[in-house]
């Protein structure tokens, strides 16, 4: 059963894990934004992150690697609520 987050969480997840294991000698890549798909399979994750951009220090594998290690264990929920905005009330006066 694989844990449902939301992008923000899962960004959060897989950036974290990219800290960890970023190869010593790069400062510059970032992990790309994961982004849902529609589950090709019963067996496939419902999301991908983007393209990174190849890294003579090894960094676009590394986030290959850790991807490859969070589609068994993470689903993206469809979308995020959208926050509560509160509304004046009729009989305040307006700023």
């Amino acid at each position: 059963m694989r844990t449902k987050v939301t992008a923000g969480q899962l960004y959060a997840l897989l950036n974290a894990e990219f800290a960890a294991k970023r190869p010593l000698g790069c400062d510059d890549c970032r992990m790309p934004l994961p982004y849902r798909i529609e589950r090709p399979d019963t067996v496939s994750a419902n999301w991908r992150i983007g393209t990174p951009r190849h890294c003579a220090h090894k960094c676009h594998i590394v986030m290959a690697e850790i991807a490859a290690t969070f589609w068994p264990r993470f689903d993206m929920v469809e979308a995020e609520p959208a926050p509560a905005v509160a509304k004046p009330k009729a009989d305040s006066p307006a700023s």
